[in-house]
């Protein structure tokens, strides 16, 4: 271990410096009962020490080959960590937060008797391969004597630290009975005494608020059943980068913002820019100075990602996460038509491939009659990763096919127009089944004499160009039938994990039966992430101000958002118009002209 001048440390520490070098052992790794119960106490104040300042067992703990020390403002943010119950850190790439989380809850479940701490993130395996990456491949290198503080177990006439760990798992024992590990998926009944939420800024909030922190509802108790009062019970640790206003990770902040101001005793809140890992080498100044000259990272990227300044939700932005989550109600995806009354349709939408690396995205919208417009449920959504147009067009017939659907809707912009061609004609599966051709709704002027032609009930495919005022057309329906709340969506996936885990028919299914019912659930978490990444740009002409859209992060595709927008925009322009059209008509008979007292 590193030697530490004596003179300079706390004097409990100074006290275990002379305990452990008391020459009284019985063996090299055994300390007598008799030593302990002598100077009980001293060890105490020493443990006590070391969770209220875990920096300093870093210190001590650091072989004496290790160029590794913690800087400032690390210490700081350790110590808040360790004494709060709640604590919020919003920290750029660079400054070891995640490194800083884990190790103060694996020293606090390693000190703290019993002590039961867990990590969560955007998905289980994603929470299990940090907890690796950070304990197995980081602390323990760091720190070789964490290991030791292991459980031991026997494997293959070799003794190895109690670690397990699997796909989307891992759990760490300690030799007093506590436990580190991942929680993720279905979760109601378990409990643990304090937990870090990995880049809070990925995760659910119904998830979060409905089954994680209820994780924490009771207090650790001692062997005699009480509760230490002193120790920071129930123990949060969310730890990010800066993302947006107006989300779940946002009011989290603001929430601990305003709890650190009323009681700072108990909570903290701390962050912090570029500088600081510049000023210790964790990161190069050259670096951020070619980011920032870079003409493609935008300003308001920079200032997220490395000066931990949130980007205003309402300032531009399309779809709040309330909104979108306020919107998120159907329960039940449908995986082929059915009949819950006369009036009610599917229609299909498509977003096409463009390139080697896009996917067609699939909508299936049931759409149902209302007083004043058509209501629309968004009961299926998929994928399909093909650029092969003839393979596109099949999975498209088959599912108008499944689905009985009146209306196929999909892009027709630029080589999006090719899939016409395929629609139109008769084609055969890869295993042999023969589909039948589509007829073509509003074919352009210069191919009507080139489609072929069909009855009425087989002429369902509708082309979209969203270009120029068509594009902003199509905008504004989808934003005032989102504002109206006359679209509904699936509900986010951790909800359906949770709903479906008490049905014996979903306890029995396999895996990937499993997975293929849940698929539209996730993708509909994608699509939130596109709805959530949209903003509305104003733009300026000589002429006419138009609206525009853009993505806030070029990293975040916008294919599910499309494909539901051409979806509204079909429908409403081929059925819902002439529908309630005819229906004033209807409504026009002679008494409609008389006044009757």
């Amino acid at each position: 271990m590193r030697t530490l001048m004596t003179s300079s440390i706390e004097p409990e520490i100074k006290e275990y410096f002379d305990f452990l070098n008391k020459n009284t052992q019985s063996s090299p790794n055994i300390v007598p009962k008799s030593r302990i119960d002598k100077n009980l106490d001293k060890i105490g104040n020493a443990i006590n020490t070391f969770l209220t300042y875990p920096d300093i067992l870093a210190d001590i703990m650091t072989p004496e080959d290790s160029s590794f020390s913690m800087f400032f403002m690390q210490r700081m943010v350790l110590r808040e960590m360790a004494r709060t119950r709640q604590s919020f850190f919003t920290f750029t790439r660079g400054f070891s937060k995640s490194f800083l989380a884990f190790y103060s809850r694996y020293v606090t479940t390693m000190l703290v008797p019993r002590h039961k701490a867990f990590v969560t993130a955007g998905t289980k395996e994603q929470a299990a391969q940090i907890a690796k990456e950070k304990i197995e491949g980081d602390l323990w290198v760091r720190f070789p004597l964490l290991m030791n503080e292991m459980q031991k177990v026997k494997k293959a006439g070799q003794w190895k630290a109690a670690f397990v760990q699997g796909n989307g798992y891992a759990e760490f024992r300690f030799t007093h009975g506590g436990i580190f590990d991942v929680v993720g998926g279905t979760i109601r009944g378990f409990r643990r005494n304090s937990g870090i939420f990995e880049e809070v800024i990925q995760l659910d909030a119904t998830y979060i608020n409905e089954q994680v922190i209820p994780l924490l509802n009771k207090p650790r108790e001692d062997i005699r059943g009480n509760v230490n009062l002193k120790e920071p019970n129930s123990s949060k640790i969310f730890v990010t980068t800066a993302g947006y206003q107006g989300t779940y990770a946002y009011d989290k902040l603001i929430e601990t913002l305003c709890y650190t101001v009323i009681d700072p005793d108990n909570y903290g809140f701390m962050g912090g820019s570029y500088q600081i890992p510049v000023m210790h080498g964790l990161l190069e100044e050259k670096t951020i100075q070619e980011i920032i000259s870079a003409p493609s990272f935008t300003r308001e990227s920079f200032e997220r990602e490395y000066m931990s300044i949130w980007s205003g939700a309402t300032k531009g932005a399309a779809f709040s996460a309330a909104t979108i989550t306020a919107l998120r109600k159907i329960v039940r995806a449908e995986y082929k038509a059915r009949e819950d009354d006369n009036e009610s349709f599917y229609a299909v939408s498509a977003d096409m491939a463009k390139d080697g690396t896009a996917a067609t995205v699939v909508e299936i919208f049931k759409v149902t009659p209302k007083e004043y417009m058509f209501n629309y449920k968004l009961v299926n959504l998929f994928r399909i990763d093909s650029t092969d147009y003839e393979v596109i067009s099949n999975i498209l017939k088959r599912t108008v096919l499944v689905y009985e659907a009146r209306l196929l809707i999909y892009d027709a912009n630029g080589i999006g127009a090719a899939i016409r061609d395929w629609l139109n004609k008769r084609s055969i599966t890869h295993d042999g089944i023969p589909l039948d051709g589509l007829g073509i709704i509003n074919p352009p002027t210069n191919a009507e004499k080139d489609v072929i032609k069909y009855p009425k009930d087989k002429t369902i495919c509708y082309e979209i160009k969203a270009t120029g005022q068509k594009a902003e057309q199509i905008h504004n329906l989808f934003f005032s039938r989102i504002s109206n709340g006359s679209i509904r969506f699936l509900i986010k996936s951790q909800e359906a994990i949770a709903k479906f885990a008490g049905l014996e028919g979903f306890k029995r299914a396999s895996n990937p039966t499993r997975e293929r019912k849940l698929r539209p659930y996730r993708f509909m978490d994608e699509m939130e992430l596109e709805l959530r990444n949209i903003e509305i740009a104003d733009i300026q002409d000589n002429i006419n101000k138009t609206m525009k859209i853009k993505r806030r992060d070029s990293n975040i595709q916008k294919d599910f958002f499309s494909a539901a927008e051409y979806a509204i925009y079909g429908v409403n322009q081929y059925i819902e118009l002439e529908y309630y059209k005819k229906r004033r008509r209807r409504g026009k008979n002679a008494k409609s002209w008389v006044f009757v007292d």
